[in-house]
């Protein structure tokens, strides 16, 4: 009955509503004086501050409550005096010691004493502040948010068990853009907060049936402002009981949470983005690395694993220096003062040194890294392992050079055919020229699958005999050791051969059906070439009365590259008689 008492003593001035309202509401109600105690302690403030109304009425409240102020309480009172309202954020401490953190609204009524109407946003506040400070982890680059929960109040209303609204605060229509007249007396769900879709409407149906069956409703939902926009509100409809328990009427109350679902779908989408770069640097084949500004490993990929041939674990907290050769010391020092004054290094080619000694050629990419204020804070390295690279690119160098050599010596010696051919007809001079240049065909042939390491003689002798060779080799014999010329020797042999061949297929062996060659050749260990060219049983030779033009490219050929040349015009056939360097 005490409690009772204190509550209805403290109430009774007010509208029966109002005074149902404060008594039985979920929220932390109380009424004080500017120049004195608290007056009515409702259930609500019993509920979160654990004092009951004997241990409060009369009390201070900023006392009792060692109230912490976002201003000094002298100004708090002379707001209320001056403008019978004030709104803010009140720190207080329970009867068991907690800290609660309230959204507090105070309105000084006509009689004297001010209403204080406080929603606990403890939860809500530390919500924010893991938020905000699992924003910071995500990413330094990331745009720093204004706040993740930026507590706009709450609403509050009173329903009947019929669903009309009997009452609002002010805060729900200012803030709105709605005036009285738009919302009172109407079923709560045909106000206009709801305009905006009728699955709303019908949810704010079915929670006012909830709540008049005595249920607790609460739930996300849109709500839309007078001027069209919509918004999304943490609504709640609670309740209100009398001392028997039964429902008496409604209380739908919200606080606006847009903006921090906002931050929860940019936080979803900066995790996201997270996850993206993070699968790109992991995946990466190239060494991706961060330090700071004094050149410690702070971040070491996989691909980094490979191309240095450490691990994550034997990197990270590392100088860089740990890669850089001895020679090359100096080169961090300076890429550090370049990023230092916020200048990014690309493509800058240098040595690093692998875990085991191995030096590689690497192509740096240097960047300089900020955190959320804009200051340098380290640097972030790409680097590309480009050994292979530069390696190839030293071997087309080389390559280009004996190409250039090669075509050089190539026209050189087409050109040497050209000018010592001759005949008697130009169809003749062509089939001369053409038969030489093919000889000349058939042997580089083979260069190129030895990569112009030369040619093997044994090719060369079949290329060049190929019409007279059969699977018995009856007409031409060849015995040797395998031998690999250098490409000068190798063209020397070849023309030699197809001068050899064209001489004995006109006048020689090859010109009569029982004629043979016999081929045979060896080398020394110097390296000298030894080839013996051999007729028989073909016509009988005689030696010529001048030197053919044959012979005379036969011997220029071998003769310019240090060889000798012997003919042998013997009665049985020609033998022919070569040395030069193989």
């Amino acid at each position: 009955m005490k409690e009772k008492s204190v509550r209805s003593n403290a109430t009774s001035a007010r509208p029966e509503p109002l005074r149902d309202l404060l008594a039985l509401s979920y929220e932390p109600i109380l009424t004080w004086r500017l120049d004195g105690g608290i007056e009515s302690w409702n259930a609500g403030a019993e509920r979160l501050y654990g004092f009951s109304p004997e241990e409060a009425v009369g009390r201070v409240s900023h006392a009792l409550l060692q109230t912490r102020f976002p201003i000094e309480l002298a100004d708090l009172i002379s707001q209320l005096a001056n403008g019978r309202y004030w709104s803010g954020e009140l720190r207080h401490t329970c009867k068991d010691g907690r800290e609660v953190v309230v959204d507090s609204r105070m309105q000084l009524l006509d009689d004297g004493a001010v209403l204080e109407v406080n929603r606990d946003a403890t939860e809500i506040k530390a919500l924010a502040a893991r938020q905000a400070t699992l924003m910071r982890e995500l990413s330094a680059a990331a745009a720093k948010f204004e706040a993740l929960f930026n507590q706009s109040g709450f609403f509050a209303g009173i329903m009947d068990l019929q669903g009309y609204l009997r009452e609002a605060n002010n805060l729900s229509l200012e803030s709105c853009g709605y005036t009285r007249e738009q919302v009172l007396d109407k079923p709560f769900w045909e106000t206009p907060w709801w305009r905006g879709s009728e699955a709303v409407k019908a949810r704010i149906r079915f929670a006012t049936d909830q709540a008049a069956a005595g249920l607790v409703f609460r739930e996300e939902l849109a709500y839309w402002l007078g001027d069209g926009r919509e918004r999304i509100v943490d609504f709640a409809m609670h309740p209100i009981r009398d001392r028997s328990g039964s429902v008496m009427f409604l209380h739908p109350s919200g606080i606006d949470i847009t903006e921090r679902k906002q931050a929860e779908t940019a936080l979803r989408e900066s995790e996201q983005r997270l996850r993206w770069l993070a699968s790109i640097v992991e995946s990466s084949d190239d060494a991706i690395v961060s330090k700071n500004l004094d050149g410690i490993i702070s971040s070491w990929n996989k691909g980094a694993e490979r191309v240095f041939g450490y691990s994550a674990d034997e990197a990270i907290g590392q100088p860089i220096t740990l890669v850089i050769p001895e020679d090359r010391q100096g080169e961090e020092q300076e890429i550090l003062t370049r990023i230092g004054r916020g200048e990014r290094i690309d493509h800058f080619e240098t040595v690093r040194q692998r875990k085991h000694g191995s030096r590689i050629v690497v192509s740096l990419t240097v960047s300089p890294v900020k955190d959320a204020s804009g200051n340098i804070v380290g640097a972030s390295k790409i680097a590309r392992d480009i050994t292979e690279q530069k390696r190839n690119l030293e071997q087309i160098s080389v390559l280009a050079g004996e190409a250039e050599h090669r075509s050089k010596n190539i026209l050189s010696n087409v050109q040497a055919i050209v000018n010592r051919s001759q005949s008697d007809t130009s169809e003749g001079l062509k089939d001369v020229i053409s038969g030489r240049i093919q000889a000349m065909a058939n042997v580089h042939s083979l260069f190129v699958e030895t990569r112009w390491e030369g040619a093997e003689i044994s090719a060369i002798i079949k290329h060049e005999l190929a019409p007279y060779l059969d699977e018995h080799d009856a007409r031409v014999r060849m015995e040797g050791p395998e031998t690999v010329l250098k490409p000068s020797a190798a063209q020397a042999v070849a023309l030699s051969l197809h001068e050899l061949a064209t001489n004995a297929s006109k006048y020689g062996a090859l010109s009569d059906a029982k004629g043979q060659i016999r081929l045979t050749w060896s080398c020394n260990e110097d390296g000298q070439l030894a080839l013996r060219w051999a007729e028989l049983g073909g016509p009988k030779v005689k030696a010529p009365e001048r030197q053919g033009f044959g012979s005379r490219l036969i011997e220029g050929t071998i003769r310019a590259l240090g060889g000798k040349v012997h003919f042998d015009w013997r009665l049985e056939g020609l033998v022919c008689e070569i040395t030069v360097q193989a």
